[in-house]
């Protein structure tokens, strides 16, 4: 006979293993700001105040214009998230075509501005839709589906720029062929997953709750506005960047895809720090003010603005539903 300690000697390390890896999270957090403190420190002690107000100043007015069109655009993607996702869950009765866009835009703001995306945009996401009675269980599946729709449009955008970058542009990977390569895998796992929820109508367990997919092509529109979405907001700063900086534009859209994600890991708001240093040594534009001015600008008109304006958007939804709460009560009365 076995002894049963050997089967709980057995069971100790997976134990131990899933408690390591709830260190992993915060581990890779600090190491991406440690890294991106001492960027931005190298960058500040190389350049003064005083060049990075005159890049300010003379940057060109149609690239200020510029910036905030695409900020627009990017913002009315945003604000397409929670629509293509309630159309997807089969619950657009209850919810209106503003609330809906509304909710979305304040919500995938507060989450790319704040940090922390679950707590402040699916807090922000709550509020919204608590206020028509919509339950926590809609609200974790709209979360789910406005991250489904970012990872898909990213990926989409990656897969497009590997795929089509010219050979007179330097590779991302070590060559054209690796490039291709990659982005074509990218394409084609996008295109089997819309393929596949043409077939019938899926539905996946996420944490024991049953996710209904999107139909193929609520999915397409899903991906065409993660696109847009990081289209947009890589061409803010791509205006805003001084022209001799970004020479390769499948370089720029990974190097940006990439300091988002860094962002998003390091939780800080917005990811401000690890972002800028990720896009600075990536793409290898440290030291210059124009660089630094380029990214405080983008920071502004982003980040800043939109929070701004969701903000008041939010406060204007809580002032109407306070007062819709009153009249009730005074009917009732």
């Amino acid at each position: 006979m076995s002894d049963p300690t050997d089967d709980i000697s057995a069971a100790a390390p997976p134990g131990r293993f899933v408690r390591a890896l709830r260190w992993v999270g915060p581990a890779i957090a600090v190491v991406l700001i440690a890294g991106a403190g001492w960027v931005l420190w190298d960058m500040a002690t190389k350049m003064s105040l005083a060049d990075i107000q005159t890049a300010v100043m003379t940057l060109p007015m149609h690239r200020f214009v510029l910036a905030f069109v695409l900020t627009l655009c990017g913002l009315a993607a945003l604000a397409t998230y929670d629509l293509l996702a309630l159309h997807a869950l089969n619950y657009t009765s209850s919810v209106s075509l503003a609330r809906a866009v509304v909710g979305g835009l304040i919500a995938n703001v507060f989450a790319n501005t704040l940090g922390f995306p679950l707590l402040s945009g699916g807090g922000a996401r709550y509020r919204v839709y608590s206020m028509v009675g919509v339950s926590f269980s809609v609200v974790a599946r709209l979360i789910i589906m406005s991250w489904l729709t970012m990872w898909s449009g990213i990926l989409f955008v990656l897969g497009l720029a590997l795929t089509l970058e010219p050979t007179t542009q330097y590779p991302v990977f070590p060559h054209h062929f690796i490039d291709r390569l990659v982005g074509l895998a990218i394409l084609v796992v996008l295109t089997g997953f819309i393929v596949w929820l043409a077939k019938k109508r899926r539905a996946i367990r996420v944490s024991g709750m049953v996710l209904r997919m999107p139909k193929a092509r609520p999915a397409f529109l899903m991906v065409l506005a993660g696109a847009i979405d990081l289209l947009a907001a890589c061409g803010t700063l791509y205006v805003l960047l001084p022209p001799d900086t970004v020479p390769d534009i499948a370089r720029y859209l990974v190097t940006y895809s990439v300091a988002f994600l860094a962002g998003m890991a390091a939780n800080t708001p917005g990811g401000v720090g690890v972002f800028e240093a990720t896009v600075v040594t990536g793409l290898g534009i440290a030291h210059r003010p124009d660089v630094a001015a380029a990214l405080i600008l983008f920071r502004l008109i982003y980040f800043v603005v939109p929070l701004i304006f969701a903000l008041v958007l939010l406060a204007v939804l809580e002032g109407r539903h306070r007062l819709a709460v009153r009249r009730a009560r005074r009917e009732e009365v």
